[in-house]
């Protein structure tokens, strides 16, 4: 499909140069979609547990999330080969604590009940059956802990869009054109946030809250796996 295929199939893995697109340039900025929850969701995995990241791309979260919890053991899945070789390269120092695989998450190749804890950011979008890949995200979660999911917000505000796109690591005389980028084709194409409301009420979690970011164009997802179904 070329270069920008995912312009024409956002459900498609990234190209080598889509990926080396959104690791260089856009994916520095995304920290503005979870750095205002991740603390909390880190409190929540127990000591010496396991987190999946599902949809972590070039390993940007995998390296903080390793920093910030060495106790804990880390994995990464990715639909992009290309993404996942610089997520290996990236968190090879950190031994065999974080491990990164090519997958899908329509298919979690993980037992029900694996992990500590389930985070995605800036994944969702890409899914091909969104509703799907959160009821696995869901049966991977231990009961008691905790989902995370963040996305891009259809309905998002000018100016955070706006503040978001002035992030990325591109030339002032790019950022016009990026912004239209973002909120036609990217925002676009991400769920509102009754959608992501109605996908929740499926899924096996309590104290959900599904909720819009402060000063970022993205919503958010996040409950804990039921203790008993």
């Amino acid at each position: 499909m070329g270069f920008f295929s995912t312009l024409l199939d956002f459900k498609a893995p990234y190209t080598a140069g889509e990926a080396w697109v959104y690791d260089h340039l856009i994916a520095p900025g995304v920290s503005s979609f979870h750095g205002p929850f991740l603390a909390a969701q880190l409190d929540a995995v127990p000591e010496g547990g396991s987190l999946l990241e599902v949809g972590c791309g070039g390993g940007q979260l995998l390296i903080e999330l390793a920093e910030r919890r060495p106790d804990l053991k880390l994995v990464g899945l990715d639909l992009s080969e290309g993404q996942i070789i610089r997520a290996r390269q990236r968190t090879a120092r950190f031994g065999g604590r974080v491990r990164c695989v090519v997958g899908s998450a329509q298919d979690l190749p993980f037992d029900d009940t694996h992990f500590d804890g389930v985070i995605s950011v800036a994944s969702l979008k890409h899914w091909p059956d969104p509703a799907l890949g959160l009821s696995e995200c869901a049966r991977v979660l231990r009961p008691g802990c905790r989902l995370f999911v963040v996305e891009a917000d259809r309905s998002c505000r000018p100016e955070d869009a706006q503040a978001f796109v002035e992030s990325w690591k591109i030339p002032s005389l790019l950022t016009p054109a990026s912004r239209v980028f973002f909120r036609m084709i990217v925002a676009d194409r991400a769920p509102a946030l009754d959608e992501l409301e109605s996908w929740s009420e499926a899924l096996p979690l309590e104290g959900v809250v599904v909720r819009r970011v402060e000063g970022a164009p993205a919503i958010a997802l996040e409950g804990s796996r039921r203790l008993h179904r």
